[in-house]
């Protein structure tokens, strides 16, 4: 029977935004996007759903006041409380309040790992949801740092998952692959801090057969030493939309993206880039929809 699931990244809910700040975020309609996310997404009968975090938009950036914080919160897990399937949340480093750095009002609401969480998410799948601010402030740090703890806890999942004849799906915020563009830069943005850590782990351990991030707001499917890597563009502006995942008892992975019907919003963070970022945002068509046999399934 396929295992089907929907990861969802990237949706900065600030409630009267007072501008948008930078492409392609479009915050001023972020409570129409908040609201159309659970429809979109139970209307495809997901077996569980993942988000990839930054639900808000607490942290440095957009120095939300605490109040504000605080309405974003509650409306945010309103609106996660919609969700028809088990759901499983990222911290992003936009979750912690502006003031404090901390993530504790949010962790009361929304449940996300102290460090490393593992589930069984299907018969022959585990799902490990990763806090890569565990040991580091989300404002000093946005990319989350990769810690010697976070990897020996990977390490001894994929260990346990591979004794048990499982395989394990990773889920963290930023990425962990620089995009080509990146790769001469020693600390390319939105690539975690100490990435050649957890690279070395999914090189040595195959039971790691597929990473799901957001953070970077673009679309991208690439294979790291057979690795499926799923980075995913943001809720909150172009494209706008999330994946719906299957993958088939045989290993075979099929991912398609949904764009929300909101024509109009989407219209309007479109026409805050150029054509050439937008189709950065996006990535190209493979990048976004996509069918292949999981390399490491066989292994």
């Amino acid at each position: 029977m396929p295992m089907h699931f929907v990861f969802v990244t990237d949706s900065h809910h600030y409630p009267d935004a007072p501008e948008d700040f930078s492409a392609p975020k479009i915050l001023t309609q972020s409570r129409r996007v908040l609201d159309a996310m659970p429809v979109a997404i139970n209307a495809l009968n997901p077996d569980f759903i993942v988000h990839g975090g930054d639900l808000l938009c607490g942290g440095s950036s957009f120095k939300m006041p605490w109040e504000t914080y605080i309405r974003a919160v509650g409306e945010v897990a309103s609106a996660c409380s919609l969700f028809q399937a088990p759901t499983y949340y990222v911290p992003g480093n936009h979750d912690s309040d502006a003031q404090q750095a901390s993530f504790d009002l949010f962790a009361q609401h929304i449940q996300i790992p102290p460090m490393l969480d593992v589930v069984d998410v299907g018969p022959r799948w585990r799902l490990a949801v990763a806090n890569v601010y565990h040991d580091c402030s989300p404002i000093s740090e946005a990319a989350g740092v990769w810690t010697e703890a976070l990897d020996q806890a990977l390490r001894n999942a994929a260990r346990t998952a591979e004794a048990d004849g499982r395989a394990l799906i990773l889920a963290l915020h930023p990425w962990v692959v620089p995009h080509a563009s990146q790769q001469d830069n020693p600390e390319p943005h939105g690539v975690i801090f100490e990435a050649a850590r957890i690279q070395e782990t999914i090189k040595t351990h195959p039971a790691i057969m597929m990473i799901l991030t957001g953070h970077y707001h673009r679309n991208r499917i690439s294979l790291f030493h057979d690795c499926l890597i799923l980075d995913t563009a943001c809720l909150i502006g172009y494209p706008m939309g999330f994946r719906d995942i299957w993958i088939e008892d045989n290993g075979t992975f099929r991912t398609r993206f949904h764009a929300l019907d909101l024509p109009d919003v989407i219209e309007a963070s479109y026409a805050r880039s150029t054509p050439e970022e937008n189709e950065g945002w996006a990535g190209r068509s493979e990048d976004r929809d996509a069918e292949m046999r999981l390399p490491r399934w066989r292994e």
